[in-house]
């Protein structure tokens, strides 16, 4: 039984949402190894809102400032943020060498 192409709505649009998808912005966080590495993980009762810049990937490696909040760092002087992306819903956790991060 073959297909019926006329009534395939569906297929167009589900490839430009993946298309859409592969096109956004993806973090790039610090690898475990080298946060573990860094030292004592030290977490903030409240956190604090900073300005961070955070690497991107999207067809090539990019940095954007965010309005983030800082919610634990290491001894070595790694900041863990938490910030939503332009244009998403849910926050992404980022490891991010200190001097990236700026307390507003």
């Amino acid at each position: 039984m073959g297909t019926n192409k006329r009534y395939d709505v569906y297929s167009a649009p589900l490839a430009e949402i993946a298309k859409a998808a592969e096109r956004a912005p993806r973090p790039i966080s610090l690898p475990d190894e080298m946060v573990r590495a860094s030292g004592r993980r030290r977490d903030e009762p409240q956190p604090v809102p900073v300005k961070a810049h955070v690497p991107v990937h999207v067809a090539y490696t990019d940095v954007q400032l965010v309005d983030a909040e800082a919610l634990a760092w290491t001894t070595g002087g790694l900041v863990l943020i938490r910030y939503v992306p332009e244009g998403g819903r849910a926050p992404v956790y980022v490891w991010v060498a200190g001097n990236f991060v700026h307390r507003k």
